[in-house]
């Protein structure tokens, strides 16, 4: 397996204009010193809104645009945006077909496998997807309704990956070296997206990346290092 750069999106930013100049939003948005390529990930149900808001983070220096269709927290969903987008897929496609037409630079897409395990739909999400121009997804392996409890779907991943040509990016459960090549593996993704395990512990990713390729575990960083970092 050929190794990859690793890429780093910003916290997730409101397509609604009036929000683009609060405090959060200009932190947010100020790309400062940020390694390449800069990736604003965009959240909203509007699809002209979106488009608008697309335009506005490429001219504020954004190289990708990523839109959030898989955040399960109850305020994002209650404006029917993030994972609750899953539930219709007619304003899905115009949604990306708007964003993708607005602007030059690449757009990704962030999906979970469906709203819940009743209406598991990351399989026709997916094909949607790539048929509107997204350049690559990343499916986060389970529904809304599961929000981070239970085990990661990688087979559902799996089943996606298998259903489109696009790079398809894993996420969930993904807390060390050993599990990133068994999700690899399991799944035949063409990278990682790793989230909670890099709280507290940012060298996961140094670990993971030379475990993938040696196939041996680094040591544990000494506490000296940690202090430094």
């Amino acid at each position: 397996r050929r190794l990859g750069a690793g890429m780093t999106v910003s916290e997730m930013v409101g397509s609604r204009p009036e929000l683009r100049h609060t405090r959060k939003s200009l932190l947010r948005m100020n790309h400062q010193g940020e390694p390449e390529p800069v990736i604003v990930q965009i959240a909203g149900a509007d699809p002209q809104m979106m488009a608008d808001a697309a335009r506005f983070n490429v001219d504020q220096g954004a190289q990708i645009i990523d839109i959030n269709m898989g955040c399960p927290a109850k305020k994002v969903c209650r404006a029917d945006a993030g994972s609750a987008l899953l539930r219709n897929e007619p304003l899905v496609a115009k949604i990306l077909g708007a964003v993708v037409g607005a602007v030059d630079a690449p757009v990704t897409l962030k999906i979970r496998t469906g709203w819940d395990p009743e209406h598991r739909n990351g399989l026709r999400i997916a094909r949607i997807a790539e048929a509107e121009g997204i350049q690559a997804l990343a499916v986060h392996g389970r529904t809304r309704s599961c929000g981070f409890s239970g085990m990661a779907e990688y087979d559902t991943i799996g089943e996606i990956k298998q259903a489109v040509s696009i790079p398809v990016i894993a996420n969930g459960d993904i807390d060390s070296a050993k599990k990133a090549l068994q999700v690899l593996q399991q799944t035949g993704a063409d990278g990682l997206m790793i989230g909670r395990a890099a709280q507290g512990r940012p060298w996961i990713f140094r670990e993971i990346g030379h475990y993938l390729a040696t196939g041996e575990e680094l040591t544990e960083p000494a506490p000296c290092w940690v202090r430094d970092l």
